[in-house]
């Protein structure tokens, strides 16, 4: 009996898969009986010769467990009915083979392996009727076959999906990582703004050192010239007394040259009091500019400390961005 879709009606008709195919196989499901030990033990031997497909056998199962799967497979075969539950079952097997890696070439080459098989134990059972039997035998393993490229294109597509989705998430996070990556680069452009005021403030401070500097420098050149206005005015202190005391020598009582000489001593002395006020008034000056030089040599260094803090930090975004950069070529290669 076949009770299937209008779809699958087709694809079964298209292989000539009949009713009369399915009353044939039940007709003679006591000899697929008789000859599944048979059947079964053969296909197993066939398949102990390939290395490839033991191994996998070891890897997801056993040889005893898949020897009862066949039992029910091949008895399946002479159920003579084919409806949905049939065709997904077929599938959902086909899918697992594909999951566990078997190949295609493998599972399809296993039909036309049964297919002998069965050939040469029907024909000994049988031997005047095994043809028909095998005839529509061969339509039911051919509709298997269609049925598992379908379960490996199934499978397939499940890769695809997987594939686009996992591309998906790849972009995602490439998309995070470049936003990351923006926002650094932001970052580091404000962090080079930073470095490149702090240094011209850096410059202008150093500018206005250099400028006291040179102030202080005219100064002292000022005072060099007040210690030889004072030495000059100490000579002819010196020389003015020393006539006074020759005069008040001749003089006797007319000391009144004297008294002339005293004058211009006092007013010497004036000139000298007058001449020490401006050294000290420059001398003071020289200490407020010494004073400020200090104060802008501590704005240079409190400046030099902040652009070496803030070279720390460009250097620290820095090695952010190239981690990030790696994170990003790293994923750039799963994808």
């Amino acid at each position: 009996m076949i009770n299937v879709s209008p779809k699958r009606k087709k694809q079964i008709d298209y292989i000539r898969l009949t009713e009369k195919d399915m009353e044939n196989l039940l007709q003679f499901r006591p000899v697929f009986a008789k000859v599944v030990e048979d059947v079964v033990g053969h296909f197993y031997k066939h398949i102990a010769t390939e290395p490839e497909l033991m191994e996998l056998i070891g890897k997801t199962t056993t040889i005893e467990r898949l020897k009862n799967t066949q039992r029910e497979y091949w008895m399946s075969l002479a159920d003579g009915r084919i409806d949905d539950e049939y065709l997904e079952k077929r599938i959902a097997i086909g899918l697992v083979h594909s999951r566990v890696g078997l190949s295609v070439e493998y599972y399809l080459g296993s039909y036309m392996t049964y297919l002998d098989i069965a050939a040469d134990l029907l024909r000994q059972a049988v031997p005047d009727q095994w043809v028909s039997v095998i005839h529509s035998l061969s339509k039911m393993f051919n509709l298997d076959s269609q049925l598992v490229l379908e379960a490996y294109e199934l499978k397939e597509k499940e890769k695809l999906k997987d594939l686009a989705n996992e591309k998906e998430h790849v972009l995602q996070a490439v998309t995070e990582v470049m936003q990351q990556l923006t926002g650094m680069i932001a970052e580091l452009n404000e962090s080079a703004g930073q470095i490149a005021a702090t240094a011209q403030i850096t410059a202008e401070s150093q500018e206005m050192a250099h400028g006291l500097m040179d102030e202080l420098h005219e100064d002292v050149k000022q005072i060099e010239s007040m210690g030889a206005l004072i030495k000059g005015i100490s000579d002819q202190t010196h020389l003015l007394g020393l006539n006074a005391a020759i005069e008040a020598a001749h003089a006797g009582d007319m000391g009144r040259g004297f008294a002339v000489v005293a004058g211009e001593v006092r007013k010497l002395a004036m000139h000298s009091r007058e001449a020490l006020e401006q050294i000290q008034d420059k001398v003071s000056g020289i200490m407020k500019r010494l004073d400020s030089v200090r104060k802008e040599t501590e704005k240079t260094t409190v400046h030099a400390r902040e652009q070496a803090s803030s070279s720390q930090e460009l250097a620290s975004f820095v090695t952010m961005i190239e981690k990030l950069t790696q994170d990003l070529a790293e994923i750039q290669k799963q994808s």
